[in-house]
């Protein structure tokens, strides 16, 4: 059980690691001139949805946020699966 332990603990401070370099590096100021702007090709519709225009907003804007999702809900699995199991034995 101690081996499992120490597995663990060494993966999530390899996670936090390789997450706090890749935040350090990022340039986290876009200017205004330089958004990305979904655009269709010539004769093609436009979306009726917006999904494109959100996707550029969520990968370009708003990254940190939805990495800050993803650890959240990752934590959540991951406690929604301990709980399973220790109720199952």
């Amino acid at each position: 059980m101690v081996k499992y332990k120490i597995k663990v603990i060494i993966l999530t401070l390899a996670f936090l690691a390789l997450l706090f370099t890749a935040f350090s590096i990022t340039h986290w100021g876009v200017p205004e001139e330089k958004r990305y702007i979904y655009e269709s090709w010539e004769g093609a519709r436009y979306p009726e949805s917006g999904i494109g225009e959100i996707a550029m907003e969520i990968f370009t804007i708003y990254v940190f946020s939805f990495e800050v999702l993803a650890l959240v809900l990752t934590a959540a699995l991951v406690g929604a699966i301990y709980i399973a199991k220790k109720e199952a034995v």
